[in-house]
């Protein structure tokens, strides 16, 4: 049960990692193009949101057999070859073995890891949270009177923002001006702003309310919770940055629409004010919206764009490439996803015994781990004839070996037999002998391709009609069905004492 969390979950995270990199250095490349993406927030929204749906897409069930990427095959050593396991009694279900191999670990430490990490980044969140709240706390909150004397307020309906929730308060500490809370907003404003012209302060106080008409709190909680879900990935955080540093232009935009120069200088003034005074003093706490957020250099930047009226809209041909870019990423990371298997070494016997193995008509086993779930012939509900084939116990994603050589005949999802089969590959053998697969995650053969005896040809899943992940075997010869068992030995010590009880009695 571990493995069938731990394998999807890292596959998941390495395609999330991936994803990442790819939009990242598409969104690169298109703001070079057009600079004017890097100022809109919804760009590094859909950007946030494609790489979250990109780990969501992985983790789905039968998200592999979508891909078109050829399984990554990982060989055992031969230690890893199985002995009887024990009974479970379970039927048509996957069940643990005991023996762990190497990439087994690795996925089940990455999910430890990840677990670890998730509670060290939900720690960190909640740390910054009590210094935003103790923040909060030695703040002096301004009522009505006190907002209608203060200069940042007084072209603005106060009455009217108290009605809908807004808390103003004032500090001593050299903070930025700044919007925090999600369902209630609350403003935080810095005693020394006082000391701005009575112009720059109106501006910084329009800069703020901005943010919450937008609702960019939402936003930013949001992107900080990506961020401490795929603590693993670093990408999610310059994307964070960069939303921010968005959200500030979008605000910066919306404020000096239509102004003129005199008070565009005037806003860039306080810009550059509030970041001498902010110098080695207390930085922004997480999960609010900082006026004066940031290093010399992008405040550089940012003031350049606000002299320059540079804040112009992308666009339809921006906004349209972006979200084909994004939306391509996407079916990448579903159509070529990576696909791990595992294969026998070449030199590892057949696990049937030594004397039947010289025998014509002899098959290998056609997994590697051997635990029948239920015999042919068992009665089946509404089944004629009772099972028309032999059921091996398998993970999803677990290699599927052709039981002998031969040339594929079918590899398809659409089989003949039943929709209840789901992916199937069908090999023709010799003297009129068939052998077929079904329930497959992934087929990796197509029709007329040859094959050898132990060759993986797929991965076991749980497509079709099936009531957990598992290989269901058929034999076949001239067409018509006959026991698999015929050229497979030694299954009883494989199999759960529920299939032994099922089988029907030898004739």
């Amino acid at each position: 049960m571990l493995n069938e969390i731990a394998f999807p979950f890292l596959k998941a995270s390495i395609t999330c990692g991936i994803a990442a990199a790819i939009i990242l250095a598409l969104l690169s490349l298109a703001t070079r193009v057009w600079p004017v993406l890097a100022r809109h927030r919804s760009v590094w929204l859909w950007s946030q949101a494609a790489i979250a749906c990109a780990f969501v897409l992985a983790l789905l069930p039968h998200s592999a057999s979508y891909s078109v990427v050829p399984a990554i095959e990982i060989e055992r050593s031969v230690a890893a070859v199985p002995t009887p396991p024990r009974h479970s009694g379970a039927d048509d279900v996957d069940g643990a073995g005991d023996e762990v191999d190497a990439f087994e670990l690795l996925a089940q430490v990455w999910l430890a890891l990840y677990a670890a990490g998730l509670l060290a980044s939900g720690a960190r969140w909640m740390h910054a949270q009590r210094g935003l709240r103790a923040l909060l706390g030695s703040a002096r909150p301004l009522d009505a009177t006190a907002l209608a004397q203060h200069a940042g307020f007084d072209a603005e309906p106060v009455a009217a923002l108290l009605r809908r929730g807004l808390r103003v308060s004032e500090t001593d500490a050299a903070v930025s001006p700044m919007l925090t809370g999600l369902a209630r907003p609350h403003l935080l404003l810095p005693r020394h702003l006082r000391d701005f012209s009575d112009e720059q302060q109106r501006l910084i106080v329009a800069h703020e309310l901005t943010h919450w008409q937008r609702r960019d709190p939402l936003w930013l909680h949001a992107g900080m919770l990506l961020q401490t879900l795929f603590w693993f990935n670093p990408l999610l955080a310059v994307l964070t940055r960069r939303l921010n540093w968005a959200q500030e232009l979008g605000c910066d935009r919306v404020v000096l629409a239509g102004r003129p120069a005199q008070q565009r200088k005037q806003y860039a003034a306080a810009l550059v004010a509030q970041l001498k005074v902010q110098q080695d003093s207390f930085a922004a706490p997480a999960a609010s919206i900082a006026f004066g957020h940031g290093n010399a250099a992008s405040l550089r930047a940012r003031v350049g764009l606000i002299r320059e009226q540079g804040l112009r809209a992308p666009g339809l041909p921006g906004k349209a490439a972006v979200a084909a870019a994004l939306v391509s990423v996407l079916g990448a990371s579903l159509f070529l996803q990576p696909a791990f298997a595992w294969r026998a070494p070449q030199s590892a016997a057949p696990l049937a015994s030594a004397s039947a193995a010289s025998a014509p008509q002899q098959w290998r086993m056609p997994v590697e781990r051997v635990r029948v779930t239920s015999f042919y012939g068992a009665a089946r509900k509404n089944l004629e004839g009772g099972h028309h084939g032999i059921d091996f116990a398998a993970r999803t994603g677990t290699p599927v070996l052709a039981a002998a050589g031969g040339t594929v005949l079918a590899s398809t999802a659409q089989y003949e037999g039943g929709l209840q089969y789901g992916d199937v590959v069908l090999i023709e053998h010799a003297n009129g002998v068939q052998s077929l697969y079904a329930h497959l995650s992934v087929r990796a053969v197509q029709p007329g391709q040859m094959v050898r005896a132990g060759e993986m040809i797929g991965l076991a899943g749980e497509t079709g009609k099936v009531t957990g992940p598992h290989l269901h075997l058929e034999a076949f010869r001239n067409g018509e069905h006959i026991d698999p068992q015929q050229m497979l030995t030694s299954l009883d010590a494989y199999a759960t004492s529920q299939a032994l009880r099922k089988r029907p009695a030898k004739l």
